[in-house]
């Protein structure tokens, strides 16, 4: 877990991490949400409501969403972070299997807060970008 002070960070600043979705990760975000849709847990039906356009069930989109937390909870700027805002732009779907590169980086400092604005963003294996975010967190130190 990074411990980046507020002082120490600088715009342009950039952090990345991977992860892989598995199917113990849908499951766990199903049994917490109650998100019971079919379109997140049944094959058949994702490709036949979505109509060709899914090639399986596609995974939370909130489920990709929660890793822009762990960017700035343990990466930028990692132990001394609070969420303040964040708006998010889901582009494509994510599927069980896919390997995602999360990357934030920062794009201005409101210094009389101790804000950092984080232009961030998830792509998958194929590099194509799944989801974009804009996010304001406060540096606690």
């Amino acid at each position: 877990m990074n411990e980046y002070r507020y002082q120490e960070l600088d715009i342009g600043h950039k952090e990345t991490f991977r992860v892989t979705i598995t199917r113990e990760m849908e499951d766990a975000f199903r049994q917490i949400t109650g998100d019971s849709n079919p379109l997140h847990r049944d094959d058949a039906f994702a490709l036949e409501a979505g109509q060709g356009r899914f090639s399986s069930h596609v995974t939370f989109g909130m489920l990709t969403s929660s890793f822009y937390s762990t960017l700035a909870g343990v990466y930028l700027p990692g132990k001394y972070s609070l969420i303040h805002s964040l708006d998010i732009k889901l582009q494509k779907p994510v599927y069980c299997g896919d390997e995602l590169t999360v990357t934030g980086e920062i794009a201005d400092k409101q210094d009389e807060l101790g804000l950092l604005i984080l232009k961030a963003e998830i792509r998958n294996q194929k590099q194509k970008c799944v989801s974009k975010a804009t996010m304001k967190v406060l540096c606690l130190r």
